[in-house]
């Protein structure tokens, strides 16, 4: 059986600017969309849902009923869901319940948190129960109904960089907001599906424009374009700055080797065989090379063992999950073992090949 791909299809805007609608006409349509969607072959589940799927809204800073004072004791990062969400998603409840049916605007605020979260700001993976709020909204509680494994986020470039485990979830029609997305799972080719749904949206109503249809894949994909071209850019520094290391080596070790001109006629004119010559000077510059590049490796991974016990911050990101690339590292000291024997056997091999008359005259 072919596995399930997720395909979401999003109005950026409530469709009341688009045709009309009260709000509750709008929740109407959008379920109306979603039961037919449903209906289409080969999709398994629809829901609705704000947002793109584990797109994070971010939050202020929240306090745990209880704290001293009503300190706000960090932040975290928030989903809007709805009933099916979890399923669709296939995101285990760990302890308590998913957000479903029961969850309207007229009851009692709920939210479900991620382990992390849970462990964090209530002590204990199970929290069901518990109470928090935005630190500004004092008389507005949210329950934790449910908790769930840490995820990642609709983010890939951002959890790569700056993961954000403390998450939770709550719903948007507790918060009197109208459903932008449908998401749909399906065994077949998400790609044709988009091109249904958005059919289906046509025949709800054609006024309505769809904002942005995809599958996740894309979605994911996308979130990684900045990232990939941070990581182009300075990958390209790295294999200019490789270069300009290299020809710098060979230069160097070069002009060294050209220096000994003199002490190569005198061996040479001694009877040493040329073969004997190059190889003594090509090992004396491979000792030095191989020296050269065992300290800098030596640095290299002290730098790394440092950086990952500095959070290292900079404008919009933090990095701190550093990790060594052994494959990489041996690459660049190859790479200069080989400049540098190569920089030695040039020079030496044409002296060799001088009169040794000629190369006794050489300064």
């Amino acid at each position: 059986m072919p596995a399930s791909r997720l395909t979401a299809s999003r109005c950026s805007r409530p469709i009341t600017r688009y045709a009309g609608y009260s709000a509750a006409e709008a929740v109407n349509a959008y379920e109306e969309l979603r039961r037919r969607v449903a209906a289409i072959p080969g999709v398994q589940s629809a829901v609705l849902t704000r947002g793109l799927p584990m797109q994070v809204t971010g939050s202020p800073p929240l306090v745990v009923e209880g704290a001293a004072d009503g300190t706000p004791i960090g932040d975290a990062g928030g989903f809007w869901a709805g009933p099916g969400y979890f399923d669709m998603l296939r995101i285990p409840i760990l302890y308590g319940r998913a957000i479903d049916e029961r969850d309207r605007a007229d009851t009692p605020r709920v939210a479900v948190i991620s382990e992390s979260m849970a462990r964090q700001f209530f002590g204990a993976v199970n929290a069901v129960g518990r109470r928090f709020r935005f630190e500004q909204e004092t008389n507005q509680w949210m329950e934790v109904i449910g908790v769930v494994p840490d995820t990642g986020t609709a983010d890939l470039g951002g959890d790569l960089v700056d993961p954000t485990p403390r998450l939770f979830y709550r719903s948007f029609t507790q918060s009197n907001l109208s459903p932008t997305t449908v998401l749909a799972l399906t065994s077949l080719d998400a790609a044709r599906l988009v091109g249904a749904m958005q059919r289906e949206l046509v025949a709800v109503n054609v006024t309505l424009p769809v904002i942005s249809a995809k599958t996740m894949t894309q979605s994911l994909e996308d979130s990684l374009s900045g990232a990939r071209a941070s990581a182009t850019f300075l990958g390209g520094l790295g294999a200019l700055g490789l270069c300009l290391a290299g020809i710098g080596l060979y230069a160097v070790v070069a002009f060294a080797v050209s220096r000994r001109s003199r002490e190569i006629g005198i061996r040479m004119a001694l009877g040493a065989r040329s073969q004997q010559v190059v190889w003594t000077v090509a090992r004396e510059v491979a000792m030095l090379v191989g020296v050269g590049t065992g300290v800098g490796l030596m640095l290299s991974l002290m730098a790394f063992s440092a950086l990952r016990l500095v959070r290292v911050s900079t404008v919009g990101f933090s990095l701190n999950r550093l990790t060594v690339d052994p494959a990489a590292l041996l690459a660049m000291a190859a790479f200069m073992a080989i400049v540098g024997v190569a920089a030695a056997y040039v020079p030496a091999r044409r002296a060799t090949r001088m009169d040794p008359l000629v190369a006794l005259r050489r300064d």
